[in-house]
């Protein structure tokens, strides 16, 4: 079907601040990138395949269990992986196909998983959001993530994607933490975004951070703040987090380097 947009018009004509493009189909694929086995060969870094889909789930259960009865609840039952996430088995077809991609750590001798990313894909708006990063109770503290996020990241700049978030809990500040050294920047405080479960049979709304990050033209694309129409007190959150994120920088900037 063809969409027939001759009689409308934009309630204003945006884009002043920032260089614009013909619509065009757009598409967002999941690319692999291969990871050799660390730590004395006891870990490796992959896609999830169906052999490992059943410890998946009992992974997601042990490690983010606030997650029962929310939107990604999915990733609890074994039952859903095939129809929503991408298999290193069929990855051909799966990589543009699937929204969600799951890159796991495999305890190689137990043929398990201990820690996780999944990172879901809004392709018609060329973005893809750091959904989830998790790891097994037991295994926590031990290193055993570095590689996992290298490999995250690399899948998503890779993807054609142009826009990047994430929200980080607020019972800890361990991501929250690795996207402020990581060059996040700060967008907002969301209180109450998602449905969390407390134990037992209890749930609750829990608070989460925003974060964002632009990659390839994405920021270029973006309008600024000189042609947006903002509310004094709106305005006065933005400066905020601006001031927030203008130190973030300053402060990575001032850092030494490693090299």
């Amino acid at each position: 079907m063809t969409i027939d947009m001759q009689r409308s018009k934009p309630y204003k004509k945006m884009a002043s601040t920032c260089r614009t493009r013909p619509v065009s189909k757009k598409q967002i694929t999941w690319h692999r990138f291969d990871s050799a086995p660390f730590l004395h060969g006891r870990f490796q870094v992959r896609p999830l395949r169906r052999q490992l889909i059943e410890s998946a789930a009992a992974f997601w259960r042990l490690s983010y269990p606030e997650i029962y009865g929310s939107p990604h609840e999915f990733l609890l039952d074994p039952a859903e992986y095939e129809k929503l996430v991408a298999l290193e088995d069929t990855w051909d077809l799966d990589a543009g196909k699937k929204v969600y991609c799951m890159t796991v750590v495999e305890e190689l001798d137990k043929a398990e998983v201990v820690s996780a990313t999944l990172l879901t894909k809004y392709e018609k708006n060329l973005q893809v959001e750091y959904t989830f990063a998790a790891t097994h109770p037991d295994y926590r503290n031990q290193a055993i993530t570095d590689e996992l996020r290298r490999i995250t990241r690399k899948i998503s700049y890779s993807s054609g994607a142009e826009y990047l978030t994430t929200f980080c809990e607020t019972w800890h500040e361990i991501t929250q933490s690795w996207c402020i050294t990581g060059g996040w920047k700060i967008a907002g405080i969301f209180p109450g975004n998602f449905v969390r479960w407390n134990g037992d049979d209890e749930e609750y709304r829990g608070c989460v951070v925003h974060f964002y990050r632009f990659t390839g033209e994405g920021e270029a694309h973006t309008t600024q703040p000189q042609e947006w129409s903002l509310a004094f007190p709106v305005r006065q959150v933005w400066e905020a987090l601006e001031r927030a994120n203008r130190e973030i920088e300053d402060a990575l900037r001032a850092k030494p380097s490693k090299e």
